[in-house]
C-alpha cells in the first residue's frame, strides 16, 4: 500500500482523525521497503502464493493441451495441418481445395505445388514430435510482454532466462509490462527486466527477514503474553483473585526486565 495515511483512511472509509487514533493497531504489521510502500509479511506470502498457484494451473493446462495434441496426432499418424498444403509435403489432387480443411488434414480443392513444399518446410521437424513446435518458455513471456506494448522483446536475453529459471511467473512479466506501457514516455524491455528483478530481490527479502524492522512485543495484551511465554515466563493469570496477585502492568514491567536481561540493552 502506498504510506499515505490519507489514503488508507479512505480506503478503509474512515475518518482521516479516527484513523489516525487507532493507526498503530491497524498497521501493525506493515513495514516501508525501499521503493516507499508498505507491506505486510503475510499478504505478500499469499500473493506469492497466488503468483506460485496460477503459474502452476498456466503449466497444468498447457500440458494438458500438449498431450492432446499428441494424441490428436498420433490417431491421424502424421503431425497436425497447421498450414495449407498436404501433410508430409505430398502434392494434392488437382480437384481437393483447401478451403475448410479440418484436424484429419481433408479438403475439398486444389492448392499449388509452392504451397504444399512450403508447408512441408514448416512442419517436417514436426514429425520427430510435438514438442518441437512447443514455443518456448521465453517465447511466451515475450508475447505476453508484447501483447501488452512492450514491443523490445527478446527472448534470448540472458537476464530474462535467468529470471525464468528462477521461476518468475508470466504473470509478473505482464503486470510489469503493463507499468512499463502507462509510463510517461513508456519504458522498453530492459526496464520491464529491471522491475522484475527488483520484485524478486524484495520477495527474497521478505523471505529471509533481512531488513526487515523488528515487531513491538509490547502492543497488547496478546503480543506481551506471547513475549511471556517465549521467554518461558508464561501467561498472566487473570484468574488470580489473591489480594497481592501479580497485576497486568507488574506482569509487562516482568516481562520488560526479562526482555532487557536477554538483549543486554533497555527494551
Amino acid at each position: 500500500m502506498p504510506d499515505d495515511d490519507e489514503l488508507i483512511a479512505a480506503k478503509l472509509s474512515m475518518p482521516l482523525k479516527t484513523f489516525a487514533k487507532v493507526r498503530a493497531k491497524l498497521m501493525r504489521g506493515w513495514w516501508q521497503a525501499e521503493d516507499g510502500r508498505l507491506y505486510h509479511d503475510t499478504v505478500t506470502k499469499r500473493v506469492l502464493e497466488m503468483l506460485a498457484a496460477r503459474e502452476a494451473e498456466r503449466r497444468r493446462k498447457a500440458e494438458y493441451r500438449q498431450r492432446k495434441d499428441a494424441e490428436r496426432l498420433a490417431a491421424s499418424g502424421g503431425p497436425p495441418d497447421l498450414s495449407h498444403g498436404t501433410t508430409g509435403g505430398h502434392q494434392q489432387d488437382d480437384a481437393r481445395n483447401d478451403t475448410g480443411r479440418d484436424d484429419t488434414g481433408t479438403g475439398t480443392g486444389t492448392s499449388t505445388g509452392k504451397e504444399e513444399n512450403t508447408h512441408h518446410a514448416r512442419t517436417t521437424t514436426g514429425l520427430v514430435g510435438v514438442d518441437v513446435q512447443t514455443p518456448t518458455k521465453a517465447g511466451e513471456v515475450c508475447r505476453a510482454i508484447k501483447a501488452r506494448k512492450v514491443a523490445d522483446v527478446n527472448p534470448s536475453n540472458p537476464e530474462l532466462n535467468a529470471l525464468i529459471a528462477k521461476g518468475v511467473p508470466v504473470e509478473t512479466f505482464e503486470a510489469a509490462a503493463d507499468i512499463c506501457a502507462k509510463s510517461n514516455p513508456p519504458k522498453g524491455f530492459a526496464y520491464l527486466l529491471g522491475i522484475v528483478k527488483r520484485q524478486l530481490g524484495e520477495a527474497a527479502a521478505i523471505a529471509s527477514g533481512v531488513g526487515m524492522p523488528e515487531k513491538a512485543w509490547d502492543v497488547d495484551r496478546t503480543t506481551i503474553e506471547a513475549k511471556g511465554v517465549e521467554l518461558g515466563l508464561g501467561r498472566w493469570d487473570e484468574h488470580d483473585l489473591r489480594v497481592d496477585r501479580e497485576t497486568f502492568p507488574q506482569y509487562t514491567a516482568r516481562i520488560r526486565r526479562a526482555v532487557e536481561q536477554r538483549q543486554g540493552v533497555p527494551a
